[in-house]
């Protein structure tokens, strides 16, 4: 989990900031055996932000993302890579205890949007107010999730 701070979206410089409720751990569980991938899936990253300012009820962004794989030698060499995957869209909403909206963004809608196309959803989870997004891509800011050493053989994953 990468927690954030609110006017820092998609930040890797702190890891040493807030743990994650339980209940985002959960979620993020159960959101990411919705995916289903026909080769080694990156990891996956989560982003989370509580908005508490001018809400009767705070509500939780959490964005979920498949890493990067970067490559080291070989014809790829420099490359990175986004792993091929399908979401099951059914159960990602039966992770939730309520739906409220279900959209699919198929494009960035600015030239600042950070997540850029994605699932999202709003909905309650375990008596919280959430807003998933499930990106298409990883955020740019982020460094690759695992690596691929051409020469040595090597698949690492970095987190």
């Amino acid at each position: 989990m990468l927690p954030d701070e609110f006017n820092d979206c998609f930040s890797q410089d702190d890891f040493s900031g807030p743990t994650p409720p339980q209940w985002i751990e959960r979620l993020a569980g159960l959101v990411t055996d919705a995916f289903h991938s026909d080769d080694l899936l990156a990891p996956i990253g989560c982003h989370f932000h509580c908005h508490d300012e001018e809400l009767e009820q705070p509500q939780w962004e959490v964005t979920l993302f498949v890493s990067h794989t970067e490559f080291f030698g070989g014809a790829l060499d420099g490359q990175r890579a986004v792993s091929r995957y399908m979401l099951d869209l059914k159960k990602v909403m039966t992770a939730f205890d309520a739906v409220e909206s279900f959209y699919w963004q198929a494009q960035s809608m600015a030239e600042d949007d950070q997540v850029g196309p994605h699932i999202g959803l709003e909905g309650d989870f375990e008596g919280n107010s959430v807003w998933l997004r499930i990106a298409s891509e990883p955020p740019a800011q982020f460094e690759p999730g695992r690596t691929v050493d051409a020469y040595a053989k090597v698949v690492e994953d970095n987190w």
